[in-house]
This record gives structure tokens, sequence and C-alpha cells, in this order.
């Protein structure tokens, strides 16, 4: 017979079993609940077939008192969409059994509801429970109860560990979100990111970086900075400033110019920063940057451009100076016939805006240099008080003015010229240029400017400047000197009238005279009476008359066709000895009447390629000349010479010619007496000197007031043909025959 206690030990026993089963399967079941996406139906199926019930909510009401169904046993799909009202009262003073649920299922007469509060833990106020409807009252053992208040525990557990692992998940979502958002803020920024550790070595680099550099991130993983990327000259001082900003110091701002993978230099505007720890240390240190290149190119660009346009202007208005200052230079030189006054201002306008001092030289009688105008700066005149610049420049000169009057060429020392170079005459000028007046293929001047020291040097606008000034100025000295030039020969011109009309009036008037003392004695009938010398006299005397008028009609001639180029020469071979001493019994009635000697040294032959005539017309010209000046004194004619050249003397003792007159005697229409005082047309010795020249040689004068005149003519013995001897080369002194 069995034993009552054993059975009833056994039966609890078994009981226990069961209901320590029943919690394990829920409470697996609930462990499902952990996660906050799985469904809680399933559990609260789970509950209502192992507790029998008809009904099994999971209700929650949050602080805000909003209620939610977390899960449900029983009810149709139509009453989990009923909205739940919201309670009248916080969800702290009733809890979730006081509930007023809407669903249809709960209406079933003698429905007994369990509720199991689960009461929230820490300070959150929502609260839920379980509640479990049966269609009568349950017949659980009382251990149920428990169980049930156990099974309340864990799921209080499961909610807790939802809440934390759904707040775990949000957070591993926002932190994944972040992570995604920087990123794409990272990679679709236009700057350029990298982070780098305490060691320099690079952790990260976004899309920026890599269209920049060329380079992909797998390639500079865990690269040092300044190795990889940043010039090699470079290096050096970015890593110190590294080094100092990892210890929180050095500057965190700088350009600097960073190597692509192709090689290219891009100049990146650079700025850092670090992240620390908890400790303080530095863990990180991001460095932002911006690609400038093309920015600083365009900057480049601009400012060479705004420079371009700076210095264009700034040409523009030098030139618009330059001719200002050559119009109103110009407007000088012309608005006076007096060159020497225009270039005096001339050169104090160039010194007030070009210059610090200005000279102007020119050429006297095409030989003789003279200074004519000299302007200084206020500068120069504080510098050197005392200089004397008015002297006229050496034409023997290696260097200055005096070498540009003697060849006629432009000199250029834009840095100053050499210290030991003799006769420059503007060594202390380190920037000088000196530019020739040249008119008409003739130099007849030199126009030097000069600066001081103080970097402002002469350049090629200044040349030019210079050149254009001295052709306006030379034009100008050229026109004031034509202008005289006409003048004095428009005075010669009346003087040559005057006289021609003397030297034509006195022949025709004896010419009228004794044609009208003819007439007379013809109406009178004396003219048959008269002796036959009486008749040839008057006769005699009217030849003469119109013989001179015939040679100073044919002086005219001569002058007329030397200066047209029509003169014609008949060459011929002609002995000049014996041609002189044929003019010296020619002009044996006008030396009687002169009361002058004449001796002729001319024995030896002296034959030449020659034109007779007008050979003739030299000596002619030459001999009268001696007649009419040599005061009644002896005159000499000499003829002598070499195998190449024959040489005439004519030496008269007469009044002479001054120095100063020499040169003019050749002239046309010039003498050096006063026609009151002595007649003739004053062509005679120009006539001979441009025979001469025909004739292939040269005319010289020796002479001093007072002291009579020797004319020395060479000719070539072979004609005009020949080359000309040069003055040098003729044997003027060469002993007569």
């Amino acid at each position: 017979m069995a034993d009552p206690c054993v059975d009833a030990d056994r039966k609890l026993t078994e009981e226990r079993l069961a209901l320590l089963s029943v919690l394990q399967e829920l409470t697996v079941a609930a462990l499902d609940l952990f996660h906050p996406n799985k469904s809680a139906d399933a559990f609260m199926d789970r509950i209502a077939e192992r507790l029998g019930c008809t009904v099994a909510l999971w209700v929650q009401v949050d602080a805000r008192g909003q209620v939610g169904l977390q899960g449900a046993s029983g009810l149709s799909a139509a009453s989990r969409r009923l909205p739940i009202p919201t309670p009248s009262e916080p969800a702290g003073k009733q809890g979730p059994a006081a509930l007023g649920l809407p669903f249809p299922e709960l209406e079933t007469p003698g429905l007994v509801r369990w509720s199991l509060p689960i009461m929230a833990t820490g300070a959150e106020p929502s609260a839920s429970a379980l509640l479990l409807y049966f269609d009568r009252e349950p017949r659980l053992p009382r251990q149920y109860r428990g169980m049930v208040e156990r099974l309340g525990g864990v799921l209080r557990t499961v909610l807790m560990h939802r809440r934390l692992f759904t707040r775990t998940l949000d957070s591993e979502r926002a932190l994944q979100h972040e992570r995604d958002f920087s990123a794409a803020v990272l990679d679709t920024a236009r700057a350029l990111v990298i982070v780098l550790d305490a060691e320099g070595r690079i952790v990260r680099f976004n899309r920026a970086c890599q269209e920049v550099t060329g380079y992909s991130f797998e390639e500079l993983r865990g690269a040092r900075f300044w190795q990889q990327l940043q010039a090699p000259e470079e290096a050096a001082r970015v890593e110190r400033d590294f080094a100092q900003l990892a210890a929180g110091q050095g500057r965190t701002q700088y350009e600097g110019c960073w190597l692509t993978r192709a090689g290219e230099r891009r100049l990146i505007s650079w700025s850092s920063n670090v992240l620390r720890g908890q400790t303080g240390a530095v863990e990180f240190i991001i460095g932002t940057g911006i690609d400038i290149t093309e920015q600083r190119r365009a900057e480049q660009e601009r400012d060479q451009t705004f420079l371009r346009e700076q210095q264009a202007r700034a040409r523009a208005e030098a030139q618009e100076g330059r001719s200002a200052f050559l119009s109103e230079a110009s407007g000088l030189l012309a608005g006076s016939l007096v060159p020497e006054d225009a270039l005096r201002d001339v050169a104090a306008l160039t010194v007030q805006q070009f210059a610090d001092w200005c000279a102007v030289d020119l050429l006297v009688g095409d030989h003789s240099p003279q200074r004519v105008a000299v302007a200084r700066s206020q500068a120069l005149r504080a510098r050197w008080p005392e200089r004397d610049d008015a002297a006229p420049p050496d034409l023997n000169a290696t260097h200055g003015p005096g070498r540009v009057l003697r060849r006629g060429e432009p000199e250029f020392f834009l840095e100053g010229c050499d210290a030991a170079a003799p006769g420059c005459g503007v060594l202390e000028f380190p920037s000088w240029l000196s530019v020739p007046l040249l008119a008409r293929g003739r130099t007849l001047g030199a126009l030097t400017l000069a600066r001081l020291d103080g970097g402002n040097r002469y350049g090629l606008a200044e040349r030019i400047l210079a050149q254009e000034l001295a052709r306006r100025a030379a034009m100008a000295v050229d026109n004031a000197r034509l202008y005289q030039e006409a003048q004095q020969a428009i005075g010669l011109r009346d003087e040559f009238l005057s006289v021609a009309s003397h030297e034509l009036k006195t022949p025709v008037t004896s010419l009228q005279l004794s044609i009208q003392g003819l007439l007379r004695r013809a109406r009178s009938g004396a003219l048959r009476t008269s002796s036959a010398e009486t008749v040839a006299r008057s006769v005699e005397g009217i030849e003469r008359q119109a013989m001179r008028m015939a040679k100073l009609v044919n002086t005219l001639l001569d002058v007329s066709r030397i200066h047209a180029g029509r003169l014609e020469l008949e060459l011929e071979e002609v002995d000049l000895a014996a041609l002189v001493r044929d003019i010296a019994a020619r002009f044996a009635p006008e030396l009687a009447l002169s009361g002058a000697a004449l001796q002729v040294h001319a024995d030896t032959p002296m034959p030449g390629l020659w034109d007779r005539s007008r050979l003739d017309q030299i000596v002619t010209n030459l001999l009268s000349n001696a007649i009419k000046y040599g005061e009644g004194k002896p005159i000499e004619m000499q003829v002598g010479g070499d195998a190449r050249t024959a040489l005439l003397e004519v030496r008269d003792q007469g009044i002479g010619i001054p120095g100063e007159r020499q040169a003019l005697i050749f002239r046309a229409f010039e003498r050096a007496v006063s026609s009151r005082h002595y007649g003739g047309l004053g062509l005679g010795l120009h006539i001979v000197s441009q025979l001469v020249e025909r004739l292939g040689g040269v005319v010289r004068v020796q002479s001093e007031a007072g002291r009579g005149a020797t004319f020395t003519v060479a000719l070539p013995r072979g004609g005009p043909a020949a080359p000309r001897p040069a003055p040098a080369d003729l044997p003027l002194d060469a002993e007569p025959a």
C-alpha cells in the first residue's frame, strides 16, 4: 500500500516541475522579446495557451499618457486597428488595468480578468500590464499566480533590456548616420580634408584630395603627410611645424606647395586643428585646405594685366608729354628767325622736363664749333654752382658733342661713359646722349642732354625724343640760315644790279656820246671835212665801248651757264706758257694806262689737255684783277709745274685781301672792297674758280691787307678726266721752269 505522504510529495514535485517547465518555457519565449523588432503576439499566444486565457493583452501607457498595445492574443485584426482612447487621468494615478479598452472581444459576459502590473524601472514614468481574460474563474494552482508574477518580473527585465537595446540600436544608427553624413560631407566638400594621427600618418582622405593629388586613399593610407604630398623644398619645414602643432604649439595656417601624382605643383592654402583625447593628448590632427593654384594664377594674370595697363597708361601719358613738349618746342623754333634765341628757349624747356643739363652747339662755317645755348636744372646748379660749360666742344674728342659734330653720328651713353675717355665733356653725368643737327645732308650742330644720378636713366623713348627734337631744331636752324642767305643774296643782287647798271651805263653813255657827235657832224656837213684820223678815233671809241659791253654780257652769260651746268669744254692740247705770253702782250695797252710793269716768267713750254678759250678766260681774269687792285705796282706772272701738274702764279703788290674776306672773293657778286671805289661786277674770280674746278684743278690765294696778293692755279696736265689732285698733293711751291 502506497504511502500517502510519499504520494503527496511526488505530486507536489510533479506540479513544481510542471510549473517550472511552464515558467521556463515562457521565460525562453520572453527572451525573444529582447530585440525591439520582435513581435509580442507570439509570446501572448503562448501565455494564453498555457494559462487557458480567452484574451491576453499586453498594454503600455507612456509618460505622455498615450496607450499602446504591445502584444495581444485572442483579438481580431479589426479590433487591433481600433484606437485606444487616452485616459482622462495621468498614467501615474491609474494603472493600465483601469483603461477603457474598446475591443469587442472583452464585452463577452462572464469574463474574468486577471491583471498583472509590470511597473517601469528607473526614472521613466511609463507603466504596462498583462491583462488576462478567462471565460470563467480559472482553477489554477495557487503557484501559477506566483509564476505569473515572476513572469511579470521577467517581462519587466525584458522591457528594460528591450528599451536599452532600442537605445543601443538608435545610438548605433545615429552613429552610423553621423559617419555616413560626415563621409558624405567630406566627399562632397570642395575643400581638401586630411586626418592625421599624432605621428603624422594619413588616416582619412576625402575625395577632393584624391581629385587634386591623383592618389587614392588606399595609396596614401599610413603615409607621412610631408613625405608624400609636400614639395621637397618645404618638407622639412612642414615636418617641424607638424611637430610643434602636435605639441600644442606652432602655426595652424600657411600656404604650401603640393606635388601631385603627375608631378604637377599645386598651391594649397592650409589650416590645421588638433583633436585631443580624454587625457588631453593630441590624438588626431585635422587639416583642411583649398587649392588656390588657379586663383593665384588668376590673381597673377590680373596683376600682370593691371601692370600692363598701368605701363600702357604711363607710356601713353609719357608719349603725350613728349608730344606736348615737341609741340611747344616746335612753336619756339618756328616763332623766331634768330635760331640762337630759339635754341636757348628750347634748351631751358628741355631741362624743365627731360634733362638736368642741355647744350646746343652749332658749326660756324662748317668747321668751327660754337656753343649757343646751355641750360641747367636747379639740382645741377645746387651740386655744381661754379660749373663752367659755356666753352665749345673739342672736335678731336673721342666722345661727346665734339665727336658728334665731327662725324655727324649720334652717341648714346645711357649708363655713362668711360671716365678715361679724353674730351668727353659730360663724364660726370651717369646717363647722357648727344645727337647731330642734320639738314640736307650737312651737320649743322649737336644737341646734348644729360641726367644726374638717381636711377632715371635715358632709354629708347628719350633717344627718339632727342633725335626728333634735333631734327626740328636742325630744320629751324637751316631755315633761318637759308633766310639769312636769301636776304644776303637779295642784298647782293640789289648791289649787283646797281653795279651792273653802273658798269653798263658807263660804256652806253660813252657810246651814245660818240654816236651823237658823229650824228651832229653828219647833219652839219662837218663830217665831210673831218679828217680820217678824227673819224677813226670816234669809231674806235665806239668799238671799245661796244666790246666792253659785250664783255660784261659774256661774263653774265658764263655765270649763268656755269650755275645751270651747261658749260661745255672743248679740250685740246694747249701750251700754258705760250698762252700766258700772248695774253700779256694783249694787255699791253691796259698795263700802260695803269702804269704797272708786268714781268712774265713763261719760257718753258707747259702743254696740257685743256679748253683754250676757258684757259684764256682764267688767265685774263687773274691778270685783270691784278691790274685793277695792283695800284700801278709791278705784277708778276709765272708758269711752272711738273709732269702731272701745271702751275700758274699771278702776283701783285696792291691793296691785298684781309684774311676774313679771302673765303668770300671766289663767290658770285662778292668782293673784298667796296664797289664804290672799284668798279666791276664781282664775278671775275668767281668765274676763275668755277672754270678751274671744271678743268679739274684748284685755285688758291695768299694775301695780307696792304701787301698784295698771289693767286695760284694748279691744273692737271692730263685734263679734267684725270683724278683731281688733293690740295695737299699740289706742288704749289714748285720752282718755275
